[in-house]
């Protein structure tokens, strides 16, 4: 499978790239079919040249663009602009962010409903859980108060088995 990518050429710290036509298995910097334009970041503004009707060639024959080649491609009018690939290269994300999935914003409207929708949810919560909490306490006190019972004459009982034994 053909891919249409960039190469890495120039000195260190000042890269600059070739767009080429290459073997999706080979290598970035080993042989290439054909060199079909340049990109070069560093100048100001950045310089991108590919030759046109031989990227569409090479497309109609099965060549693929990578995602940096066909954001390249959809700025200088070869391909739709809808075509542009959103991708963000940067930090990769925390094991926790991860599992927490996407943060989506929503509008301010829904927001305001949600918040809404909450605090309702809320009170409901608190007058259900209200009598249910008053009825729960007075059986943990009174199960509280059987233990307490309890202890005192187990230390009696115990008591009173030493001074028998002592006589």
């Amino acid at each position: 499978m053909l891919r249409i990518r960039l190469t890495r050429v120039g000195k260190k710290n000042s890269p600059s790239y070739r767009v080429v036509i290459a073997d999706k298995r080979r290598a970035v910097k080993r042989k290439f079919i054909e060199i079909i334009g340049h990109y070069n970041p560093t100048l100001n503004p950045k310089e991108i040249v590919i030759d046109k009707e031989r990227a569409i060639f090479w497309m109609d024959n099965g060549a693929q663009p990578s995602d940096t080649v066909n954001n390249l491609m959809c700025d200088l009018g070869i391909l739709a602009k809808k075509e542009k690939i959103n991708k963000v290269f940067g930090k990769k994300l925390s094991k926790k962010a991860i599992k927490a999935g996407p943060v989506e914003e929503k509008p301010e409207e829904e927001k305001a409903e949600a918040t809404e929708e909450a605090t309702v949810e809320e009170k409901a919560e608190e007058t259900v859980e209200t009598p249910a909490e008053e009825a729960a306490t007075p059986e943990v006190e009174s199960a509280e108060e059987t233990t307490e019972a309890e202890e005192p004459t187990e230390e009696v009982a115990s008591k009173t088995e030493t001074t028998e034994e002592s006589k």
